[in-house]
């Protein structure tokens, strides 16, 4: 979630920035990504800071980079003991030009300090996606219809032209006219218009009809049409306007109002998106609606990944209620995400509190309101401790699927991961209990497992069949039935010693010193290969990960008098002990993205054993 730009703001009333655990009046927004979530509870200010946002001519953006590299030398500078306190260091609001050139004077030593280059000014295009929206167009009825004997039999009804949803927005918001906002009402119209576009436009909507295709009919060639009957028209009757989906080897067109709710909904966040110009701004409320988790990963996933979106170029801002996006959000690059929350002041007046957030972040998931409900709308759920095994887990599957033509298993429709403990739930199922509450956790896990089936992987840390960790463990495997399988793993310490050492072979450089790498790569990966032949990683199951890697740092050696390979990667504990890595989550994503092949990850039986009991689970084999 790293992004190198800041949005800078005017004041904005009510609002009030919470960074490095100070809050102060709302100047500018931190850290804008490509895609921008904004999560909290109700009446905590997600939508009217949008609306906020959308009221703008204007964006002006800083290059967070050049704004660091400008402090720096500013620092370093002979002159920063004469500037004034007020001075000392460039802040981020809009007076920035004035202190460069007024501070600073052109002709010192900060001449070269460029406001063209330090503030970017974009022209705004804007996108609006209310919750009020629909994938129909609205009728009024406006007469009976009786036949001979008085029996009412049918009526007559009128289309409404007017969008009255915009309409009713435009009011109560005075949106400029600037602003697109898109309920849907209008769409048979804009299909229509856009068939009869020029080729610009018309390529846009084949982008759009080749993802419907791709994601709901099985990647058939579609045609999307707004269809009218021409005779009924010309009398008037204009309730015969439809929009059709033609498949290919289909005899019969398929009603848009005749697919299911979550196809509707998401054809019409989707079709805007397409449409939008390049460069566009588009804010989105609460896109999880009619949502299953399922699709709401595929809107993600597309606005992420979809590459005639990528060329598009567009900034997203959502709003949303849904711990399923924030969920989301861990696995994905380009995303920033934004906890509002609000506090009622002694005189009686609410201050509503941004904070761009990392993730993981338990008082985001608190506001939320996070409990597990979504992971039953899935067909069977994946309990992991946390997100580097859940990273891994899901680069197993998909190596093992690759591999052997597998359909990979539909993630949050056919399968959910739900993590139990780390950073997110605060340990939920094994933290160090009191004994006591043992049988609570066992009684949750089997009503839990009533209404969905549960495949659930843990760590055993080595811990004793006496220790409260193994009783409990123990405990927990009495309990396995057709719709519960619990896989202690016993055999490991934990999932960084599944991987054997072809693997490590392609990972250890993403540990080394990068001074080192940048000037001898080849030697490098030499000494990795060196050490690798003379220590086994199988040697180490049962040891903590750091001891395997120590060892492996000393057999490297050092270059240029510094060791090779970085003793900051892993815990170094008293009396020459080590323990875990320390940032598990950062090698658990290398590891996926260099999408091992299975002929060298089942070299680890306890990887092949793992993944095919899972995925038979997941298919229902077992």
């Amino acid at each position: 979630m790293k992004s190198s730009k800041t949005l800078l703001l005017q004041n904005i009333d009510d609002y009030w920035l919470d960074e490095d655990d100070k809050i102060q009046p709302l100047k500018y927004l931190p850290s804008i990504n490509k895609i921008n979530i904004l999560i909290g509870t109700n009446n905590s200010g997600k939508s009217k800071f949008m609306r906020k946002l959308m009221s703008f001519d204007k964006f002006f953006f800083l290059n967070d980079m050049l704004f660091n590299i400008y402090n720096e030398q500013i620092k370093n500078s002979n002159r920063y003991a004469q500037v004034s306190q007020r001075g000392k260091m460039l802040i981020k609001n809009l007076d920035l030009d004035t202190q460069i050139n007024h501070l600073y004077g052109k002709n010192g030593d900060f001449h070269n300090f460029d406001v063209n280059k330090l503030i970017t000014e974009k022209s705004t295009l804007f996108y609006y996606i209310p919750t009020l929206r629909t994938a129909h167009s609205l009728y009024q009825q406006t007469k009976e219809i009786k036949n001979t004997l008085g029996d009412i039999i049918d009526y007559e009804y009128n289309k409404i032209e007017d969008d009255i949803l915009a309409h009713t927005l435009i009011k109560n918001y005075r949106f400029d006219e600037k602003i697109n906002v898109f309920t849907g009402i209008h769409l048979y119209k804009d299909i229509l218009n856009t068939r009869n576009s020029k080729r610009e436009t018309r390529k846009r909507f084949e982008s759009f009809e080749k993802f419907i295709s791709s994601n709901f009919f099985d990647g058939k060639a579609i045609d999307i049409i707004a269809e009218f009957d021409k005779d009924a028209s010309r009398k008037g009757d204009n309730t015969k306007e439809i929009i059709s989906i033609h498949i290919e080897g289909e005899n019969h067109s398929r009603d848009l109002f005749d697919l299911g709710d979550g196809i509707q909904a998401l054809i019409i966040l989707m079709y805007k998106i397409f449409m939008a110009e390049n460069n566009s701004y588009v804010f989105i409320d609460e896109p999880e609606i009619n949502l299953h988790p399922g699709m709401q990963r595929l809107f993600l996933e597309q606005i992420i990944s979809n590459t005639d979106l990528a060329e598009k170029n567009l900034t997203y801002f959502i709003s949303t209620h849904s711990n399923h996006f924030l969920d989301l959000s861990l696995e994905k690059n380009d995303i920033s995400i934004y906890s509002f929350s609000s506090n009622l002041e002694s005189d009686g007046n609410k201050k509503l509190i941004i904070k761009n957030v990392n993730d993981g972040d338990n008082d985001v998931l608190r506001n939320i309101g996070v409990n597990n409900s979504s992971v039953f709308m899935a067909n069977c759920s994946i309990w992991v401790e946390g997100i580097s095994d859940r990273i891994y887990i899901k680069a197993f599957l998909k190596s093992y699927c690759d591999y052997f033509q597998k359909k990979f298993p539909r993630e949050d429709i056919d399968f959910a991961f739900f993590e139990y403990a780390g950073t997110n739930l605060d340990h939920y199922l094994f933290d160090d209990v009191e004994e006591e509450e043992q049988d609570e956790i066992i009684n949750n896990i089997k009503a839990l497992a009533l209404s969905n089936k549960i495949f659930l992987v843990a760590d055993s840390d080595n811990a004793t069949v006496i220790s409260k960790k193994g009783r409990r463990f123990e405990k927990i495997e009495k309990i396995e039935s057709n719709n519960f399988v619990s896989k202690i793993i016993r055999t490991h310490r934990e999932i960084e010693n599944f991987l054997p050492n072809s693997v490590w072979e392609e990972l250890l450089i993403e540990l080394c010193n990068k001074k080192i790498i940048s000037k001898n790569r080849k030697g490098v990966e030499d000494k990795i290969k060196q050490a690798l032949g003379n220590i086994k990683s199988s040697n180490y199951h049962k040891k903590y990960i750091g001891e395997f890697l120590n060892d492996i740092r000393n057999k490297m050696g050092k270059s240029s008098n510094s060791f090779i390979l970085n003793q900051s990667e892993y815990e170094v504990k008293k009396n020459n002990k080590y323990g875990s890595l320390k940032n598990k989550r950062s090698l658990s994503e290398i590891f996926a993205s260099k999408e091992f092949s299975w002929e060298k990850l089942r070299e680890s039986k306890a990887i092949e054993k793992l993944t095919i009991d899972m995925c038979d689970f997941i298919t229902n084999k077992k």
